[in-house]
């Protein structure tokens, strides 16, 4: 062997020694890092294989490498399970600790938060009268959020906040002692302290991020309202419904990213409660209630803001009570143009009605535009304006304010009809009218609403036979009311009219809904069926007007009635509608209350002959027997009952007439016969 090859062994040797060497300290490492007995146990096995050479280092290598890796995958396993069980153990003592906790630091901090403010407002309104006394109240408000900041914001950072709560509860309370009972700062200077107030708690609610001093200090500036006895004047009522305004306003602005949903639910319920509050004591001092509208709407102006500026969020729980506070400050408004003290003046009345109608149209059309275009919940705005100007109208003592307001929200409700957000108001809208007119059933200011209420049919989209239901009978009543209180008696209107007037104008809606191009892919069997029914009332109705000219009429309407409605078009076809109709013309002539028998036989060979003659048309044998059953009928009743009392004269023009009738019967038979056997 040469020299060269004996190296190069030497070489291949040395470098499977190394190589041996670091698959040996690889499995030492991780026999180190492994806490699992039974892998340890594997390693060294693969390390005693190494040794005694049942395995290559390459081997062992690559076997390591796969078990550290399902190890790993093991060990991850093993430890979401142990952190799973713990999580189901935690339940059983954690709430608990968590809310005794809660109840401990919030609840009682809270409490005694509100309680201090209590005091504090109770020693402002009741032992101060002096500049240099309320100066104090100022000074001890700043005292208390100083020292929260400086001594407790580091050590006791929950505390501290309600601390620094009181503190900025206790300037809000300062400012309205000083201007409502010491009169030491006038509106100018009351406003401007309660924009640095706000822009103060802004400032340190933003860097504090804290639900507790946000509220506290809420409270407090609600509670600085509770003593108050009066506000001695209008003006001083104003700046206070002003600066509640702008506080409510300001801290709408003031963002908790955990806590927003609940500051905004608590702000919101302490707003309506001193809303009302306040509108009462207002009240019982008899302040002007165009005061008490301007207050309301600022607090209907805050929550449409708070809705507004928190449109964003994925809760909608802000948006409910939103809507639900809104609803609550509408019904104030209400109280507020209806039964306050003020409001026997008529004239009061209608001012008050047209200014809180404006000023609410105004507010709420400023906000509809402010939402997204395609955010749904805007369309609340258009509710709010109808409920108010529907709500103040009702109780409305000119009738002109009645019929504008009423008929422009109707039209303004059917502008948006289409909107699927407006379908409640919709159907709400239409029923209304139709009441509201009833209401002033007594003038013919009504028919006004029953126009509407037409008109209205042109932007009918969803539930169609509600509307037209409600169009209907709203029409209905309006005419019948109309004809109680106001035709029969100052007119002498006959009454007569009401069934042939009803049963024509249930007719002509029946063609109106049948026909609208926008209908005519809706089904309208339902509705045609109702209006056949009340129409059959109104026709057997008719029979107590004791009137034969009005069974004539009523008898030709319902004749024409019979032969338009009762088709295939409309989906009510009925079989032998010439039976049908030959059958009602009998009754009618039968009860008609006419003066002579005579007639009621006259027209009873008319009958027969149309049902003779619409039976060969029709090749309908049981028409032509019918006819022809009638014919005998009349003949027989002619002469044992109808010539009991009649002249000479008379019997001679009616034996004439009806045997004319024979004799066309008979002569149509004859030629009739004949054609149908020429076309057999």
């Amino acid at each position: 062997m040469s020299h060269m090859e004996h190296e190069n062994i030497s070489n291949r040797e040395a470098e499977e020694r190394e190589y041996k060497r670091r698959v040996i300290n690889m499995l030492n490492r991780l026999m180190e890092e492994s806490k699992d007995p039974d892998y340890d146990q594997y390693l060294a096995q693969m390390a005693r294989d190494l040794d005694s050479g049942k395995a290559s280092p390459w081997q062992v290598e690559q076997e390591a490498k796969r078990s550290y890796n399902q190890y790993k995958q093991r060990m991850v396993q093993q430890e979401m399970a142990r952190i799973h069980a713990l999580h189901r153990q935690q339940p059983s003592t954690q709430p608990k600790r968590n809310m005794e906790f809660r109840v401990g630091v919030h609840i009682f901090g809270f409490l005694g938060a509100v309680f201090i403010l209590a005091a504090f407002v109770i020693f402002g309104f009741n032992f101060l009268n002096g500049l240099a006394q309320g100066l104090c109240l100022y000074g001890i408000a700043i005292v208390f959020v100083v020292l929260s900041e400086l001594l407790l914001s580091r050590k006791f950072p929950a505390f501290s906040r309600v601390i620094t709560g009181i503190g900025i509860g206790g300037l809000y309370v300062a400012n309205f002692v000083n201007f409502l009972v010491l009169h030491t700062i006038n509106g100018i200077v009351v406003l401007i302290v309660t924009l640095f107030i706000a822009a103060a708690a802004f400032l340190l609610s933003k860097k504090k991020e804290s639900a507790s001093m946000r509220i506290i200090s809420l409270v407090g500036c609600y509670i600085s309202f509770l003593p108050v006895q009066g506000f001695e004047t209008e003006f001083a009522f104003l700046m206070s419904a002003l600066l509640l305004f702008v506080i409510n306003t300001f801290s709408i602005f003031i963002r908790n990213q955990k806590h927003q949903t609940v500051i905004d639910s608590v702000h919101i319920f302490f707003n309506i409660l001193f809303t009302t509050i306040l509108t009462g004591v207002a009240w019982t001092e008899e302040l002007g209630p165009a005061y008490l509208v301007l207050f309301v709407l600022t607090a209907f102006a805050f929550c449409n803001i708070l809705c507004l500026s928190r449109r964003a969020e994925k809760e909608n729980i802000v948006f409910v009570f939103g809507c639900i506070a809104n609803g609550i400050y509408l019904f104030l408004l209400f109280l507020i143009g209806t039964v306050s003290p003020e409001m026997t003046n008529s004239q009061m009345k209608l001012f008050v009605h047209l200014i809180t109608e404006a000023l609410i149209a105004a507010v709420c059309g400023v906000f509809f535009f402010l939402w997204n275009k395609e955010d749904g919940r805007k369309w609340a705005q258009v509710y709010y304006i109808s409920g108010i100007s529907f709500a103040l109208s009702a109780y409305a003592e000119y009738p002109l304010e009645k019929i504008i307001v009423s008929l422009a929200v109707f039209f303004l409700i059917k502008f948006f009809a289409d909107r699927k957000e407006i379908w409640v108001l919709d159907c709400f809208a239409a029923a209304w009218i139709g009441i509201q007119g009833l209401w002033i059933s007594d003038d013919w200011y009504c028919w006004l609403f029953a126009a509407a209420l037409l008109l209205s049919v042109l932007k009918v989209r969803r539930i169609h036979i509600y509307h037209e239901l409600v169009v209907t009978f709203s029409i209905l009543a309006i005419w019948w009311s109309q004809c109680n209180f106001y035709l029969y008696y100052k007119f002498d209107f006959d009454k007569g009219w009401f069934y042939p007037v009803s049963a024509g104008g249930l007719l002509l809606l029946f063609l109106l809904f049948n026909h609208l191009s926008w209908l005519k892919d809706k089904n309208q069997k339902p509705y045609n069926i109702i209006n056949v029914i009340f129409m059959t009332i109104f026709y057997m109705g008719v029979w107590l007007c004791d009137s034969y000219i009005f069974s004539s009429i009523m008898m030709v309407l319902g004749a024409v009635s019979i032969v338009v409605i009762f088709r295939e078009r409309y989906k009510m076809k009925l079989p032998r509608k010439q039976l049908f109709l030959a059958g009602f013309l009998v009754y009618f002539s039968l009860t008609g209350h006419y003066e002579s028998p005579v007639i009621v036989s006259i027209l009873l060979m008319l009958i027969a002959l149309l049902c003779v003659v619409g039976g060969f048309k029709l090749r309908d044998k049981t028409e032509r027997i019918c006819g022809l059953i009638l014919a005998l009928f009349a003949c027989i009743k002619l002469v044992i009952y109808d010539f009991r009392e009649v002249e000479i004269f008379y019997k001679m023009i009616v034996f004439l007439a009806v045997g004319a009738i024979a004799l066309i019967i008979s002569f149509i038979y004859i030629q009739l016969e004949k054609s149908i056997e020429r076309q057999e």
